[in-house]
This record gives structure tokens, sequence and C-alpha cells, in this order.
């Protein structure tokens, strides 16, 4: 399905507004692999984890955690094709193995060490660009340059190299 072009901007208008109401209600800055580290505190006893402020049950990062596939699944069943499993990757299945075992493998070593290096970062790139960008924070602005160019690279040599 493709959405048109409209919905990206009503999307980011959406996503600039839910940061500063979350900052508004709850007084921290909004960031998915925070909620991500208080679920891995909650959950387990490793210390990487468990610094900063520690995970409780009601804590609003976790909501965030939950919210963002809910929604997408909201999404997806309301106004987009229904949700259907797939593990059909796109210009992706070019350089993923081409069995499932072995592309959910590759899937959840990238997904750990996304998550790794965002709790390495102090921040995802939600946490940096979003709201140290909003800030002008220059650790966040001088972080988010380098997830873009990064990104930019390893797409460069994947598909063309």
């Amino acid at each position: 399905m493709n959405a048109p072009l409209y919905m990206a901007a009503v999307s980011g208008v959406m996503l600039g507004l839910f940061v500063i109401l979350h900052f508004y209600v709850t007084g921290r800055a909004v960031g998915c692999s925070s909620a991500y580290g208080n679920f891995c505190a909650y959950t387990c006893n490793i210390p990487f984890f468990h610094r900063g402020e520690f995970a409780v049950r009601n804590h609003p990062r976790l909501w965030l955690l939950f919210g963002l596939p809910l929604g997408g699944f909201l999404y997806v069943s309301t106004l987009g094709d229904g949700f259907h499993l797939s593990f059909n990757m796109g210009i992706y299945d070019a350089i993923l193995p081409s069995t499932v075992p072995a592309k959910a493998l590759w899937l959840m070593l990238a997904g750990f060490l996304l998550g790794f290096g965002a709790r390495l970062a102090g921040a995802c790139t939600t946490g940096h660009v979003l709201v140290g960008g909003a800030l002008l924070n220059p650790i966040s602005l001088m972080t988010g340059a380098i997830f873009f160019v990064t990104a930019l690279i390893t797409t460069q040599l994947l598909f063309l190299g």
C-alpha cells in the first residue's frame, strides 16, 4: 500500500506535537531506547540496564514501548491493507539470507546491536534527533548527524558495493 505523500507530513507534525506534549505532561524527554532499557531493567537483572532511573511498573516510557507497535497494528488494521505476518523485506531480501530462520537471526542480531548502541550513546535517534535537536543540544545534533551519515554510508555499501 502506498500512502499519500501528505501522510508523512501529517505524521511528522503529530510526532513533533507528541514530543512537546510528553515533555509538558511528564517533565521528561521522550525516548524509545530509554523505554527499551527500562523494560530490560524491569525484566532482567543485568547491571548494564540498571543505570540512571530504575524501571517501575507504571513508568511512562514503558507505555511508549507498548504503544508503538499497538499504534502500528491499529493503523494497519483500520487504514491499511490489514495485518499479515511476512518476512518479505523488499530490497533487503537481496542482502539478507533466504531462509526464514536465518533472516530472523540476522534481524534479531541487528535489533540487539541497535538497542545496545542506543544505550551506549545515551539515547536513540528519537532522543537525540527529535528531543536533543529541538533543544539545540550540540551533542545530540552531532550524534544525529553521525546516525544519518552512517546510515547513508551503510546503505551505499550494502546496495552499491
